[in-house]
């Protein structure tokens, strides 16, 4: 795997010059294009404990086109990125970079849940709003009726027996049904009030998702190794990287991403472990340990809880 960018792959963009996403906005992020246009390339990410100075992570777009047709080769894929992944981080890493992960893709599926739940709720809040509009027409026209009808009644010069009464009583059923309708209105837009709330509240705590596409090209992860005086946790360092990955992978790419750690894990099991998922089961679960001691707000989303 080489260590440093050839002259193709130098990115485009040097600094902290805005990246331009998929529909043409700029926004801070971590990916340039390359200056031959063939890959795409992460700024340098600091990874405190890699086992080189510098590398680059190549992540393979899991569908290839071979001639007309288009083919998913996510195995190949897979396996591109676990052996770069094994030849620059540690077990710990590794083991650390896919709770990290897992931690990501369970707060994200949450987040589209609540999204699609409160856009469940904003679709009835509109059909309840239209209905509303419906009935105040309907008693905007009742309202016109009997008063058209009083004044018919006052200027009529001999009164009909039992007239007032009857639109009396109709005036009071009317009036009583525009009580009931400004309540129901009222409290219509309560819940918009409401839903506005809770919309604001869920954009707050939003995870970063792009909801990105699948990747169509090559990706460079450039990771440098951190110099510090007091190191970071490897928790956070892998927090940072995964963070790092939000925006340029999709869903499919992350989980095709976990795989390889996976495989890189089971790949460093010591020869005489027989039971190998079990012995990585225990590595997983004192990661996860390790990851809700510095990041609380990981709990949730944790296998163990």
């Amino acid at each position: 795997m080489p260590r440093d960018p050839g002259p193709a792959d130098t990115p485009a963009t040097t600094g902290e010059a805005p990246v331009t996403s998929r529909d043409g906005e700029g926004r801070p992020g971590y990916w340039d294009p390359t200056a031959s246009g063939r890959h795409l390339i992460s700024r340098p990410i600091s990874i405190d404990g890699l086992l080189t100075d510098r590398a680059r992570i190549e992540l393979a777009p899991r569908i290839v086109r071979k001639g007309a047709a288009f083919l998913d080769d996510s195995y190949h894929a897979v396996d591109v990125a676990a052996r770069q992944l094994a030849s620059v981080f540690t077990l710990e890493q590794l083991v650390l970079a896919t709770v990290a992960l897992r931690v990501h893709m369970r707060k994200g599926r949450e987040h589209i849940q609540r999204k699609k739940a409160l856009q469940a709720k904003w679709t009835a809040l509109a059909h309840r709003l239209m209905k509303l509009r419906g009935e105040e027409r309907h008693l905007s026209l009742l309202e016109t009726r009997v008063a058209e009808e009083r004044a018919t009644l006052a200027s009529a010069a001999a009164s009909v027996p039992g007239g007032a009464e009857l639109l009396a009583m109709e005036e009071a059923e009317v009036a009583q049904a525009r009580r009931a309708w400004k309540d129901e209105n009222r409290q219509a837009w309560e819940a918009w009030a409401r839903l506005e709330e809770e919309e604001a509240g869920l954009l707050a705590g939003a995870p970063q998702l792009e909801q990105a596409e699948d990747l169509r090209q090559p990706y460079i992860l450039l990771l440098v190794a951190a110099r510090r005086n007091v190191p970071r946790s490897v928790a956070a360092a892998m927090h940072t990287l995964v963070d790092a990955l939000q925006e340029p992978l999709s869903r499919t790419d992350q989980m095709l991403l976990e795989i390889a750690f996976r495989r890189c894990i089971r790949a460093a099991a010591p020869e005489d472990e027989r039971e190998v998922e079990r012995w990585e089961s225990e590595l997983i679960l004192a990661a996860e340990r390790e990851f809700a001691a510095e990041f609380p707000w990981s709990i949730p989303y944790l296998a163990s809880t």
